[in-house]
C-alpha cells in the first residue's frame, strides 16, 4: 500500500487528477493512524518530486505545462491564474493553504516553475516548501481515517466502511468538479 501511495501521489503532483488523500485514508482505514502517518510523509515526499519535475518543466516551457494543466479535470484558465498570483502573493503559505481550499498543487509547481525556474536554489527551496505544504494535510487525512476507520469498522464492520469510503469519495469529487466549472 505505501509503494501505491507513492506512485499515486508522484502522479498527482504532475498530472493525476485524484488526490493521494484517497489512498492515505484507505490505509488509515485498514491499517490504523501511525501506518497511515507513514503513508502521509511518503505522499509528500513523492507528491514534491512530482512538482520538482512540473518546477522545472515550468522553468523550459510554460506554455506546454500550461497547456498540460488545462488538459487535466477541473483546471481552467481561471484557476491557473489563481494560482499564478497567490503564488506572486504569498508563496508558499499560499501553496499551503492551497492544499486545504483545493488548488492543486501542479498548479503552485507550474507557477513557482515559471517565476523561478533555471535556478536550482529556487528548486531546492521549493522542494522543501512542497513538505510543508503537502504533510499537514495529508497527515490531517491519516490521522482523522486512521482512528475514526477502524474504530467504525468495530462498530458497523468493515463491508459499510468501506461502501462509506468509496461513496464520500465519488460525492467529494461529483461536488468537486461540478464547482471548480472547468
Amino acid at each position: 500500500m505505501l509503494a501505491l501511495i507513492a506512485v499515486w501521489a508522484f502522479a498527482e503532483g504532475i498530472v493525476f487528477f485524484i488526490i493521494a488523500d484517497v489512498p492515505i485514508t484507505a490505509l488509515g482505514i485498514k491499517a490504523g493512524w501511525k501506518k497511515a502517518l507513514t503513508g502521509a510523509a511518503i505522499a509528500s515526499a513523492f507528491a514534491a518530486s512530482g512538482g520538482a519535475i512540473v518546477w522545472l518543466w515550468a522553468g523550459l516551457n510554460p506554455e506546454d505545462v500550461t497547456t498540460m494543466m488545462l488538459a487535466v479535470p477541473a483546471i481552467g484558465e481561471d484557476l491557473i491564474e489563481y494560482a499564478y498570483e497567490d503564488w506572486r502573493a504569498n508563496g508558499p503559505i499560499g501553496m499551503m493553504m492551497g492544499s486545504f481550499s483545493g488548488v492543486p498543487y501542479k498548479l503552485y509547481a507550474l507557477a513557482a516553475g515559471t517565476v523561478g525556474g533555471q535556478n536550482p536554489q529556487g528548486l531546492a527551496l521549493f522542494v522543501i516548501a512542497s513538505l510543508l505544504a503537502r504533510f499537514p494535510r495529508f497527515a490531517l487525512v491519516a490521522v482523522l481515517s486512521g482512528l475514526i476507520g477502524p474504530w467504525l469498522k468495530e462498530r458497523i464492520g468493515a463491508r459499510a466502511v468501506w461502501t462509506a469510503f468509496a461513496l464520500g469519495w465519488v460525492a467529494i469529487y461529483v461536488w468537486y468538479w461540478s464547482t471548480t466549472g472547468s
